[in-house]
């Protein structure tokens, strides 16, 4: 009991910075406890709902781990909820040996995905809608096949079943058209991250049977990568993405042959059947790349016409336009022209094309995985700049690299 002359220690007159301190060790479910002790003045409340946020998050880590008996709308807010805490994660902070801070929010995600198995439990019927499929093919495109099973034989199934999946829908030529912009995207404009799902398996899985020096020579995978600003070299007001410096180009496609013929003929029980992957004679080529780009003024652009809605808006993210050059394993070199942009949706939209004979014989259309300028790079798709009919596509992954990267340029066909 205390007496007239021993003062009243309240909770609050410790200093905030040791009260987080020790909020930090805390599970969820008891922070959210010790905030129903507190009485909150919302008028000095911060704008950002802490409160709103924690509730969600702990409300969809317990959805995620009862598995059994979750209703469709209860796994499409949990997947809502994950999506969001991926993307306020905040961005990359690096120490003074240039080391980046892992993020608490990403580490935790990563963790729930993991325990959980909740992207590689099978879409019910109900949970079928097509909302529910893009949240979950995001999250899977973000993770990158780094979740498999941690059994090697029951791995090798699921992905070899997943390849297959993927490349299905990624040498379907009906996918791409004029309602999708010829790439990876939906009629109303928003990313299709079921398509960019596909596109980074089929080129992760292509790297996975590849030898020697091909297995060091990958991209930076992972949620930890989708961080804003983790990738390599310095950002600006400028440079917002960090375009400017060097990056790696992995390209993968089919024999024009195969394609023609997985799209068209009655091989393997008729046109688009899966049967066509099974085949082991089938291969498919892959490309290891370099890119070295600048960034130049809309004017300066010789070859590449941006669509006429990119008007360089005084905005925080204005849309950059640059050149840079290509550079194979052959040395046969290339200008590159294109443009980086945020999308109605909030993504940041990658559009490039390849200049040979003064002209742009290939273009390709890209999503930025996770936050801007994030080390894990860009995932997209590759055709012609024409569009004809029955033009040649495939996937490719972009991912920036430090400026004395020796990283060997490879071909395997």
């Amino acid at each position: 009991m205390t007496t007239a002359s021993e003062p009243v220690v309240n909770l609050l007159s410790f200093p905030p910075e040791i009260i987080h301190h020790i909020l930090v060790f805390c599970q969820p479910t008891d922070v959210a406890t010790f905030a129903k002790t507190l009485v909150v003045d919302e008028a000095s409340a911060e704008p950002f709902n802490w409160k709103d946020v924690l509730q969600r998050r702990t409300e969809a880590e317990l959805i995620a781990r009862r598995a059994q008996n979750v209703e469709s709308h209860e796994r499409r807010r949990a997947l809502e909820t994950f999506v969001t805490a991926a993307l306020q994660a905040l961005p990359a902070i690096k120490n003074s040996e240039e080391k980046e801070q892992p993020s608490s929010n990403l580490q935790w995600l990563d963790r729930v995905l993991r325990e959980t198995h909740m992207l590689s439990q099978p879409i019910l019927q109900t949970d079928s809608d097509s909302e529910t499929i893009q949240l979950r093919s995001r999250l899977r495109a973000y993770v990158s096949l780094t979740h498999d099973p941690s059994d090697e034989e029951e791995s090798t199934k699921v992905v070899a079943a997943r390849r297959i999946e993927s490349r299905c829908f990624v040498y379907d030529i009906r996918n791409y058209k004029p309602i999708t912009h010829w790439g990876p995207f939906l009629a109303n404009g928003f990313v299709n991250w079921q398509h960019i799902e596909h596109l980074g398996n089929v080129v992760l899985t292509n790297l996975r049977e590849l030898p020697g020096s091909w297995a060091t020579t990958v991209p930076s995978l992972g949620l930890e990568n989708t961080q804003a600003f983790s990738a390599p070299g310095p950002c600006s007001d400028i440079d917002w993405a960090g375009v400017e410096g060097t990056w790696r180009r992995y390209v993968c496609f089919m024999d024009y042959r195969d394609l023609f013929a997985f799209n068209y003929s009655n091989v393997a029980h008729g046109p688009r059947n899966a049967e066509f992957f099974r085949d082991s004679r089938f291969r498919e080529a892959t490309r290891l790349i370099e890119i070295k780009l600048y960034l130049v003024s809309r004017s300066q652009l010789r070859f590449y016409t941006p669509s006429p809605d990119l008007e360089d808006l005084k905005t925080r993210y204005p849309t950059l336009f640059f050149c840079g050059v290509s550079r194979g394993v052959s040395g046969n070199e290339a200008k590159v022209e294109g443009n980086v942009c945020i999308g109605i949706d909030g993504t940041i939209r990658w559009t490039f094309g390849a200049v040979h004979d003064l002209s742009t014989l290939w273009c390709s259309k890209g999503v930025q995985l996770g936050g801007i300028a994030s080390a894990a790079g860009i995932v997209g798709s590759w055709g012609t700049s024409v569009h004809d009919q029955g033009d040649p596509v495939g996937p490719f992954w972009l991912w920036k690299v430090p400026p004395a990267h020796s990283g060997a340029l490879m071909d395997f066909t």
